[in-house]
């Protein structure tokens, strides 16, 4: 009689062990968070259509960036240049984003000047990037500016000349965009930026004034 008990007991906990076996892992922690429009998304989680790679290549330009983008007297034609050209790279993540409106990136990067400047950069920034406009069916448009820190590798002749009582190797980043790209390639993009560098005459750049800049283009891969 105890035998018969022991064998049913023994009969009743296999298949509780098997269930412990066999439990379920924990469900991985989401990618995104969605809360009214608003997707928080994990930079640590895989890639879905939000992180991109970009190979820039750009000439240097001496016409000051005021002139350009605030008075909006100097167009492009007219842009003054230096014998300086940069190559660079950046690999960019989206980290939150509104509805279809716009997004804020994380970016890093790094390049190489020729010519007159021979330093290398890199450089760290947080761009906000506005994604809706009503021609996107026909060619997906974008613009974008960035707040961040630059590192150039020495501080260049046209630098000291721009500025030449105080230099730094650290200036802020503030690099405005476009982008161009077809929605039969969601994949790919053209895009135009000024890459710019310059202290603004604040101490934490040690009073640095001018910098450097470059008119670049790149070709961005998205996945």
């Amino acid at each position: 009689m105890g035998a018969a008990i022991a064998l049913s007991l023994g009969v009743a906990a296999a298949p509780a062990r098997a269930a412990d076996l066999y439990e379920p892992a924990a469900p991985i922690e989401a990618t995104a968070r969605v809360e009214n429009g608003w997707r928080i998304i994990n930079p640590f989680g895989p890639c879905e259509m939000n992180c991109t790679a970009t190979l820039f290549l750009g000439r240097y330009i001496a016409t000051p960036m005021t002139d350009i983008f605030i008075k909006w007297n100097t167009p492009p034609w007219d842009w003054k240049t230096k014998d300086s050209t940069l190559v660079s790279g950046a690999f960019n993540r989206e980290v939150l984003t509104y509805r279809e409106l716009f997004a804020f990136e994380t970016e890093l990067g790094a390049g190489k000047r020729f010519g007159d400047q021979d330093e290398w950069e890199l450089w760290g920034a947080l761009y906000a990037r506005w994604k809706k406009f009503p021609w996107n069916d026909y060619v997906r448009t974008t613009i974008a500016v960035s707040t961040g820190l630059n590192w150039a590798s020495g501080v260049s002749r046209i630098e000291e000349e721009k500025s030449r009582d105080h230099q730094s190797e650290v200036l802020h980043y503030l690099s405005p965009e476009i982008t161009f790209g077809l929605p039969s390639q969601p994949n790919l993009d053209l895009v135009f930026r000024f890459h710019h560098r310059s202290g603004g005459g604040l101490g934490v750049f040690n009073k640095t004034g001018g910098g450097s800049q470059y008119q670049t283009v790149g070709l961005r891969y998205r996945w």
